[in-house]
């Protein structure tokens, strides 16, 4: 299934203003399908894998990186990175595997 993850920043903050300036948003997209889950992963995040799924996402662009804090929409619902494991065999990214969670 063809996902995209996306990672918001507020920008950079000016306490003299108290005002947020440049927001950034940053999006990765790619195709995932889900997988089943490290049963260790779900143990040291207190995660449950029937509400928690793990997706191996393979990025359209070689080399994108989706890190924890990521949020993408699955199942029609919006789920937040939690753990990520990318496979780099050559020290670019070609696979994730991704557990997210609500």
């Amino acid at each position: 299934m063809a996902v995209t993850f996306t990672y918001s920043t507020p920008g950079t903050y000016t306490a003299e203003t108290d005002t947020w300036a440049t927001p950034a948003t940053t999006s990765i997209s790619g195709n995932a399908i889900q997988v089943r889950g490290d049963p260790e992963v779900y143990k040291a995040l207190s995660l449950i894998e029937s509400e928690a799924p793990t997706l191996l996402f393979v990025p359209t662009t070689y080399g994108g990186r989706v890190e924890p804090g990521y949020t993408v929409e699955w199942s029609n619902l919006t789920y937040t990175a939690q753990n990520v494991r990318h496979v780099a065999p050559d020290g670019v990214v070609i696979v994730s595997y991704i557990t997210v969670s609500r």
